[in-house]
């Protein structure tokens, strides 16, 4: 995808997986965690958005699902903030595994597609924990919990009887599997049916 300009398909295929992602907010598919971050589907059209689109075309979906969440979701503009920031690590974990691997979604072979998925969950992770930990500590649990910065660790450990960094990077983890690996499999199918979508 050039970066200078759009076609109409991409533009339809941000819409679309845009506005299911929003679907999936407002008819929520989830499992709640301990400490109040839900495990659940919101990402993975935006990740389809990317696999479809490129890089620049999951950079402006991340953009708009922070925009539209902002205006639907039950957790205001942070909580828009917290799912767009995470999901943006997931999408810079598969490009940098896709240009590390070459991966090409035009003819994907199953070994190199297990490598690409593999890698690109280690380093979106790797982005992701430490990213999560901070942006929870200094800005968001604070304001959700409506105390002290210097009090969210010890009122997370006590809530959810595990360190800080645990409570907060095992259910990031869990959301980057089912990010990476559904939007993946939820992808593949379609572009066999469907190649000239990379067109």
């Amino acid at each position: 995808m050039e970066m200078e300009r759009m076609s109409s398909r991409e533009i339809a295929i941000i819409g679309i997986m845009l506005g299911l992602a929003l679907m999936l907010e407002l008819i929520p598919i989830e499992m709640p965690t301990v400490w109040g971050m839900k495990i659940d589907l919101v990402a993975v059209p935006i990740i389809m958005a990317y696999l479809l689109t490129g890089f620049v075309g999951g950079l402006i979906a991340v953009l708009l699902l922070f925009a539209g969440l902002s205006i639907v979701s039950s957790a205001s503009w942070l909580g828009a903030m917290m799912k767009a920031t995470a999901t943006l690590t997931v999408v810079f974990g598969l490009e940098i595994a896709r240009r590390i691997t070459n991966f090409n979604f035009e003819n994907p072979e199953r070994g190199r597609l297990i490598r690409f998925a593999v890698l690109a969950y280690l380093v979106g992770v790797a982005l992701r924990i430490p990213l999560m930990v901070a942006l929870n500590y200094y800005v968001a649990l604070e304001i959700w919990l409506g105390i002290p910065q210097e009090k969210v660790v010890e009122a997370v450990e006590q809530w959810t009887g595990v360190p800080f960094w645990v409570a907060i990077g095992l259910p990031n983890a869990i959301q980057s599997v089912i990010d990476v690996f559904i939007g993946l499999l939820a992808t593949l199918p379609v572009l066999r049916r469907v190649p000239h979508l990379l067109e």
